[in-house]
Formats: structure tokens, C-alpha cells, sequence
């Protein structure tokens, strides 16, 4: 090999290496360090190239010989003139004898090769130096840049627009900032009347995403949302849909003409990761805030235009268009004709969201429905009541043949009256889907059913790689709106802005450095990563406990409690 070749070659390996996502294609090594003499000479070293004699312990538990390897330099070893040697951690207990033929020679210049890690998304082995990554503080694994691009679509997304749009404004910063899992509780009126068809409820993750840009030399929050998705192992009708629960906006984004842009680049983007994710709908329920009504950010600035129902609605469709025309979104359409299209027959296939519209229209109407066929009843009642009462004859009298046919004829309408009850009971089902058909007729615009893939025979897993984030600040925008109130962290200016911004960011860095401690129910030790019981109160295992077999009879959660302040919270 030319001096030429040897040194362009690991430049050329790096580059290649570094193009295709891998890390630098170098090979790094730690030179030997010295070693310990076990000699009877006090600060006896093994240097680096010195050659020495070692004896490996086979029994670690022996007294006074706890180590793995004792260690002796070529002087101290031959200046032991018999066949064995005196070893021991510590030279004033009792020694064990060991024979010298057990001892091993060897040089002290092995170089040990740096710690290699592989990404847990494509496997791709990377130097840990070169990652800056420890277990201790991400013990779910190493992800790599590469794969952080290709998960964090919105955005890539939205940075890559405004680089394209030649913007070179603060970069903008997307971040899930929570992420736990939840169960959509089915309400008891719609229970009652479904008992064998109504889910007990619908699992899903719930995700805060929000979106930060620089300004000033500081981050300022300016896009919040929050959504919900019922992936591969919910029930129908909500398998694979995920729900827009809410959005919210601050008017800080800067450049302001590129504002509705960016907006709607964060929306596909999400879209485009869910999909990417095996997700087959996305829904929205379009309801514009009002100027005096919250749902995120506490209290707006004054001059921020606040978009009618129309507007929204037109807003969201050209959001909506855009995404068809990148090949996204395959179609979208309102609530009700995506009924009608599915042919649905009763409200239980309804998709049914936790807090949406539907599930509180259905359940008051249930329950008008059954008042309603209780005063029925009770008028029923009165009227055979009053017939019995009327053809009843008490009197000792014989009855002859057409007194006899005058009762027969009340059985005959008793029974009839009877069948019309249990006729009106069921008739009552088909009567609530038409009640709900007819308030979605009047509110169908508001409710959008966006389709992200066609028809496919089998279905992709669905694959999410954010692990559960807990974090009871964000776990829902009440919450956090509630929290800004109490505090008097408004968003009404820039200048306001930026100080709730700043409290916020340390809310969420002291939320994650003050972190519980979770003891396992089966071994009794603390555990850092560990699985909550969704039914059982206060139920916790380890990993090790979880993964034993038979395993625990209700469905539990990963979560991670590790400090993870100085990593990304999430991205999409």
C-alpha cells in the first residue's frame, strides 16, 4: 500500500460511511493502561509493552480472592523462588496459595477497542463516543441521526419549507411533550343500550405536540395540538384512526406571511408520519375558539384574527387539498357521507372518540329516548289498566258465552299491546341512528374523515417508535391552560410570550429530573423502567418481572421515569 492510499483511504471511508448514515468509518482504540503488580513491592506497576504473568480466578466467591485476574510483573514473579505464590486482595488477611503453572504470561499491549452500539430503528453500529449516548439517561436505546430525521417528518418538513422559501428566520423546533396511554371510557347509556355489541372502551396513545421557534436568541412556543391514536389492537370501529382532539396557535411565528404556511406544513407533516406509521384515518372536528374561550395558549393577543366556522373549515380543506395533491391524503369528505359510504347501521359503528362531539350527542339522546319510552310504558299501563278494570265482573253471577268473548277479546288486545311494546323496543335502535343522522346533517361541515391509504389485503403493523413520556403538565390542554392561568403565563404579546415559554420549558426540565420512584410488586426493587397495570390500582413490574411467564392478566404500559432532560422529549 502507497503512503498516498493509506491516508486517502480512511478519508474516503469516512466520507462514504457518513453519507450513508453510518458513523465515521474510523476505528478507535484505547491504549493499554498499567496494570497492578500483586508482588510484594509497594506501587509495583505493569507499564504499557511490559511483559507480566497473570492468573485468572476461577472462583471469584473464595476469601480474600474476589478479583477475576491477579496480575504479577516478570520481576516480583521471578523473584518468588518456589512453586507457588501467595495471592490476596488484602496482603494482611490469610493468603491463598496458588501454583505458578496455573500462571499464564502475557504482554501489556492490547488495545482495547472503543464501545460500539447499534441504533435500535436500523441497526446501523455506531461508536458511542461518537453518539455522546449513555444508558443511565436513555436506557431505552440509541436512535441514530438518521432515523431521527426520518421519524421527525413534521419537522424536516417544515424546515425544509422555509429553506426553500429562501426563510432564514430561527429554526423551528417540533416536540411531543407528552405521551401516555389512555382508555376511552364507552358511556353507560350507550352501553345499556348495546350490551352485546358496545365496546367496554377503546385504547390509544395520546400525543402533545408543539412547536417552538427562535426569536430573539430565545425559544418561543407558538403551535400546540393534541391528538389520539387507536392503533392495529383497538376495537372496531376505531381501529387504526387517529383523532385530532384539538390545535391551537399564538401569532409569533415569524415571518408572518409564511404563518399559515407553516401551520399547515406541521398538520401534513403529522398526517404523513401517521400514515408512514400504518394508520388508515385521521378525523378533525373543526370548532374554531372564540376570542373569550381557550383551548390551549392562555389568553391570545388581542389583535390575533380568530377564524369563523367557515373560515376554518376552508382553511383546513385547503390544508387538506394540499396534502392530496403530494399524494398523502388519498380523499377526505364529511362525517356523514362517510357514513352513509360505510353503510352504517347502528351508532356503534360510530367511530367513538374520547371528548369529541358524538359520544355526547349519542348519549343524550339515549337517555331522551328512554324517557320518552318510559312515559310510553306508563301510558300503556294506565290504558290496559283501565280495560282490565272495565271488563273485570266481580259479581256472582255465571258467566255465559258472551261474557266469555268479551274477556277473550281483552286477552287478545292485552297481548297485542304487549307486542307493541316489545316492537316499539326495538324499533327504538333504528330510531337513535336516525336522530344522530339528522344532527349530522346540520353539523356534517364541522367533521372531517380523511383517508390515508386505499384498500390493502393485509394491513402494516403499525409501528411508533416514541416511547411513553410522562409528563402530568401536558398530559392534556386543560391542563396545562389551567396551570397557565393559575401562574398569569399568558401569551397575549411577544413579551409575555417569551417568559411563559422560558417557565414552561423549566416546568418540563424539573418534571423530568423529579422523578417517582417505582418499586416492582414481585421482587420488591426500585426500577426505573417499568409496567403499570391498566385495571389494578398502584400494580408495577420491572422489565424482568414483566417479561416472566405466566404474565400478569390485564394489559400493562412501558414507562420510563430515567431523567431525560437533555434529549429530545419526543419527535415526529
Amino acid at each position: 500500500m502507497t503512503v498516498r492510499s493509506r491516508v486517502t483511504r480512511p478519508i474516503c471511508q469516512h466520507v462514504c460511511h457518513k453519507a450513508l448514515g453510518y458513523c465515521c468509518g474510523r476505528q478507535y482504540v484505547y491504549l493499554p493502561q498499567a496494570l497492578l503488580c500483586y508482588g510484594k513491592k509497594q506501587c509495583c506497576q505493569i507499564l504499557v509493552n511490559d511483559n507480566y504473568y497473570y492468573y485468572n480466578n476461577p472462583e471469584s466467591s473464595r476469601f480474600n480472592l474476589s478479583n477475576d485476574q491477579y496480575t504479577f510483573c516478570v520481576q516480583c514473579f521471578n523473584s518468588i523462588k518456589s512453586d507457588s505464590i501467595f495471592v490476596g486482595d488484602d496482603p494482611t488477611q490469610t493468603l491463598v496459595q496458588i501454583p505458578k503453572s496455573l500462571f499464564l504470561s502475557a504482554k501489556n499491549d492490547i488495545e482495547q477497542p472503543e464501545t460500539i452500539i447499534d441504533c435500535i430503528v436500523c441497526t446501523r453500529r455506531w461508536h458511542q463516543v461518537c453518539t455522546l449516548h449513555l444508558d443511565q439517561i436513555w436506557p431505552e436505546g440509541f436512535i441514530c441521526n438518521t432515523c431521527i430525521q426520518q421519524y421527525n417528518i413534521t419537522q424536516k418538513r417544515v424546515n425544509d419549507f422555509l429553506l426553500h422559501e429562501h426563510c432564514h428566520t430561527g429554526r423551528v423546533t417540533i416536540r411531543i411533550l407528552s405521551v401516555s396511554d389512555k382508555i376511552c371510557q364507552v358511556k353507560p347509556q350507550l352501553k345499556k343500550y348495546y350490551p352485546n355489541q358496545a365496546a367496554d372502551g377503546y385504547p390509544y396513545h395520546t400525543k402533545a405536540i408543539y412547536a417552538f421557534q427562535e426569536i430573539d436568541g430565545v425559544d418561543v412556543v407558538f403551535f400546540g395540538m393534541y391528538v389520539q391514536e387507536y392503533d392495529e389492537h383497538c376495537p372496531v370501529p376505531n381501529t387504526r384512526r387517529v383523532y385530532i382532539s384539538y390545535f391551537d396557535t399564538v401569532q409569533f411565528f415569524q415571518p408572518k406571511i409564511y404563518r399559515t404556511a407553516v401551520y399547515h406544513e406541521i398538520l401534513i407533516g403529522y398526517l404523513d408520519y401517521v400514515k408512514q406509521n400504518g394508520y388508515m384515518y385521521a378525523h378533525m372536528w373543526v370548532c374554531p375558539a372564540s376570542e373569550d374561550v381557550d383551548y390551549i395558549f392562555h389568553r391570545h393577543p388581542f389583535e390575533q384574527h380568530m377564524l369563523k366556522l367557515k373560515q376554518m373549515q376552508d382553511w383546513c380543506k385547503n390544508m387538506l387539498d394540499k396534502a392530496i395533491v403530494e399524494h398523502i391524503v388519498i380523499n377526505y369528505k364529511d362525517i356523514m357521507q362517510d357514513c352513509l359510504d360505510n353503510q352504517v347501521q347502528t351508532v356503534v359503528d360510530i367511530p367513538y372518540f374520547d371528548g369529541d362531539f358524538w359520544p355526547i350527542i349519542i348519549e343524550d339522546n339515549i337517555e331522551k329516548l328512554d324517557q320518552k319510552e318510559e312515559d310510553r310504558k306508563k301510558q300503556e299501563f294506565k290504558v290496559v289498566r283501565s280495560m282490565e278494570d272495565e271488563h273485570f265482573d266481580d259479581s256472582i253471577i255465571s258467566e255465559d258465552a258472551t261474557q266469555i268473548s268479551g274477556k277473550r277479546k281483552s286477552s287478545n288486545m292485552y297481548e297485542k299491546k304487549n307486542f307493541k311494546i316489545t316492537a316499539n323496543q326495538m324499533s327504538n335502535c333504528t330510531d337513535l341512528l336516525s336522530i344522530i343522522f339528522s344532527t349530522m346533517k346540520e353539523y356534517k361541515e364541522a367533521f372531517f374523515v380523511i383517508r390515508l391509504h386505499n384498500e390493502i389485503i393485509s394491513y402494516p403493523t403499525v409501528n411508533d417508535t416514541n416511547d411513553l413520556v410522562q409528563c402530568d403538565l401536558m398530559n392534556s390542554g386543560n391542563t396545562f391552560l389551567n396551570f397557565a392561568r393559575n401562574e398569569n403565563y399568558e401569551f397575549s404579546s411577544l413579551r409575555r410570550a417569551k417568559f411563559s415559554t422560558m417557565a414552561l420549558l423549566y416546568e418540563l426540565h424539573t418534571s423530568a429530573t423529579n422523578k417517582f420512584t417505582y418499586y416492582c410488586n414481585t421482587c420488591q426493587q426500585e426500577c426505573d423502567i417499568h409496567f403499570h397495570c391498566a385495571l389494578c390500582e398502584d400494580f408495577d413490574l420491572c422489565e424482568k418481572c414483566y417479561n416472566i411467564e405466566p404474565k400478569h392478566e390485564h394489559k400493562m404500559f412501558k414507562h420510563n421515569s430515567l431523567n431525560i432532560n437533555d434529549k429530545p422529549i419526543g419527535s415526529i
